[in-house]
């Protein structure tokens, strides 16, 4: 295509997506009316929700080999964050199913057979900067786009375009299962091939592309594999493992939209509430940005860190720190049945149970001749428990006070999820998944991790444990695996690596190229100096990129910080500000989740370890987007020496 050509037609691009930003919006702005039976479900307020509506950008588009009857005769459409038609424009949703014309995934549509050109878009605010074509057959007609004539013809059958053909339904997720050494679910076969590609070009701009706070949608790069899982029915559960940066936060995020958008075909979607549970508060604040662009705000997807959740449920405001305990009994599955044992004996002498009378009869061990256990150990732990207040200060009680909160008075906002998704669900204890399968009304489950990144000898070490747990069969749900990297470059997930058994140290890296991650050694009186070097040193290699610093011990950093005039404001405990420049300053648990154009990692060997793996310092050494710095005063893990 020629400078000229291409010009014309991102003018004419230009055109389509501002005529239907238009259209989206003032579709919006219209008073609420009745919409069916999605409009009964009420969001507590005593009038029905009002319909979710996406911001209004084009993702891409399709052209097919030949103009087809499905589309009224014409031979190309959109594809775009919600269903409209403007001006001839024939605009569909990227949640139905003819949008895996453009994803190119399993989930097969008549039209798919008959694409020539895919184009995809790159936005920058509210307008289309640039598109990538890229053509999917060999006999590409000579002008498979042709520029939009401005009338208004008659639109297609909604229920013709937006339905598939009568066809045998897939499997739920067409990715087929990848075996893993360390998880004797999955068949022991060969190793499955790299995923297809698709806007290999567009993605590869985004990736060089500074990293933003927050989640942004990525519609128009999301990948076939990605697809797939994403668009999986929303009763069918499913676990899905995959290394740092291989996208897990992206099919969590875009998958919560599917399941509640209004094109979603309802054979794949639900009338109640998902909840998307994560690791940290500063996961749901990158998280929330995206689900709200992708569902306009919609009420029916709800973000909340594990903390947060339990703080919700208890009424309490929210603390930062991680739950997981050190002593296993805090968080053990017993505690479960020993709330629900205190309920019930509660109501069988006539006493109405609340969160405080059931924690007391806990710490007694029930009442005489009717002990809530008869295990010594158990005993000893329960008299041990501190006064309800001062438990409600410690984040080792959280989770049995949720507990208990959550079976004598459900909180009304948290109530009618039948979907829960669970990202980084290596980190979940026993008390905690018990919890969530209590709120979890119709026991649908997308479960998101990687047990190479746990963090606590607490935890459950397998896939199968959990689904035990949960009374999930070991079959069902599938595991599926992630096997292409592309938050962090080639040598940083070669030495990530390091860390990991010789049999999983694999590497599967989208952007091949990048520097060597920097080590240096210095004097422990040095060390925050020397972090705050590499600091200054990536923010000028990435002035309008993220930079982080992850260690065990934020002091001497934040001392230095300090001393050179950075501030934090109260309003971010993690964040330093100087001269409009920024760095972010986390411990290992609060890194979780999150990414950055430059991390520097201070001081490896004080990162915490469970059963002799470094799940916590592996996942601060994949935070990175483009460059990895190390500084160290102590010897380095010993795999990390090794060439």
């Amino acid at each position: 295509m020629t400078l000229d050509r291409k010009q014309l037609d991102l003018e004419d691009e230009r055109t389509a997506q501002k005529r239907y930003r238009r259209k989206v919006q003032d579709r919006a702005s219209r008073p609420i009316t009745h919409q069916g039976p999605r409009s009964n479900f009420w969001t507590g307020t005593g009038l029905p929700q009002k319909s979710a509506m996406p911001f209004g950008d084009l993702v891409g588009r399709v052209a097919l080999r030949q103009p087809h009857e499905l589309l009224d005769g014409n031979s190309d459409f959109y594809i775009g964050e919600t269903r409209a038609d403007v001006d001839g424009i024939q605009v569909y949703s990227w949640a139905a199913p003819v949008a895996c014309t453009f994803f190119r995934g399993h989930r097969h549509h008549e039209l798919c057979d008959e694409v020539a050109v895919i184009r995809a878009f790159e936005h920058r605010g509210d307008d289309i900067i640039d598109f990538y074509d890229e053509p999917v057959c060999d006999d590409v007609p000579a002008q498979p786009f042709h520029k939009r004539v401005l009338s208004v013809p008659a639109a297609p059958s909604h229920s013709k375009m937006l339905r598939p053909p009568a066809a045998p339904a897939p499997t739920p997720s067409s990715t087929p299962p990848v075996p893993h050494p360390r998880n004797s679910l999955l068949a022991d076969t060969a190793a499955a091939s790299a995923p297809s590609l698709r806007a290999e070009a567009l993605l590869r701009a985004r990736l060089a592309a500074p990293r933003a706070k927050s989640l942004a949608p990525v519609l128009a790069t999301l990948q076939p594999d990605q697809y797939d899982l994403v668009t999986v029915p929303a009763m069918d559960s499913m676990i899905i493992e995959g290394q740092p940066g291989t996208g897990k936060t992206i099919v969590a995020s875009h998958r919560a939209a599917y399941l509640v958008s209004d094109e979603t075909p309802p054979e794949n979607t639900l009338d109640g509430t998902v909840l998307i549970v994560g690791p940290t508060r500063g996961y749901s604040r990158h998280v929330r940005t995206v689900i709200a662009r992708l569902t306009g705000e919609s009420e029916r997807v709800r973000v909340l860190s594990l903390p947060e959740l339990m703080r919700r449920i208890l009424g309490a405001p929210v603390e930062s720190q991680s739950t997981v305990s050190r002593s296993w009994q805090d968080v053990d599955k017993d505690l479960a049945m020993f709330v629900r044992a205190a309920i019930t004996r509660l109501k069988a002498s006539d006493i109405r149970p609340t969160s405080h009378n059931v924690y007391e009869h806990l710490r007694g061990n029930g009442s005489s001749g009717y002990p809530v256990t008869r295990n010594p150990e158990w005993i000893a732990y329960l008299r041990n428990l501190p006064p309800v207040q001062d438990a409600r200060n410690m984040r080792a009680h959280i989770p049995l006070l949720a507990t208990i909160k959550w079976e004598v008075a459900k909180p009304g906002d948290l109530v009618g999820i039948e979907h829960i998704i669970v990202d980084e669900a290596q980190d979940v204890t026993p008390l905690e998944w018990l919890l969530l399968a209590s709120m979890n009304e119709a026991h649908a489950w997308t479960l998101i991790g990687d047990l190479n990144q746990r963090r606590s000898d607490h935890t459950l070490a397998s896939w199968a444990q959990v689904l035990e747990l949960l009374a999930i069969p070991h079959g069902d749900p599938p595991v599926r695996r992630l096997v292409r990297g592309y938050r962090s470059t080639r040598p940083i997930l070669r030495y990530a690596n390091r860390l990991l058994p010789a049999a999983e140290r694999a590497v599967l890296a989208f952007q091949e190229v990048g520097p060597e991650p920097t080590v240096e050694k210095c004097r422990q009186p040095d060390l925050g100096v020397t972090v705050l070097r590499h600091v200054t040193r990536l923010q000028a290699a990435h002035p309008h990129g993220t930079v982080a610093v992850i260690t065990a011990d934020p002091k001497p950093v934040e001392t230095v910080l300090r001393r050179e005039g950075w501030v934090k404001p109260r309003s971010d405990l993690s964040t330093w500000r100087r001269a409009g420049r920024e760095v972010t300053v986390a411990q290992p648990d609060d890194a979780r989740g999150l990414e950055f154009d430059g991390v520097v990692v201070a001081e490896p060997a004080d990162f915490p370890q469970n059963f002799g793996r470094q799940g916590p310092l592996y996942t601060a050494l994949t935070r990175p987007n483009r460059e990895l710095a190390v500084v160290h005063a102590k010897p380095l893990p010993e795999r990390l020496r090794k060439k």
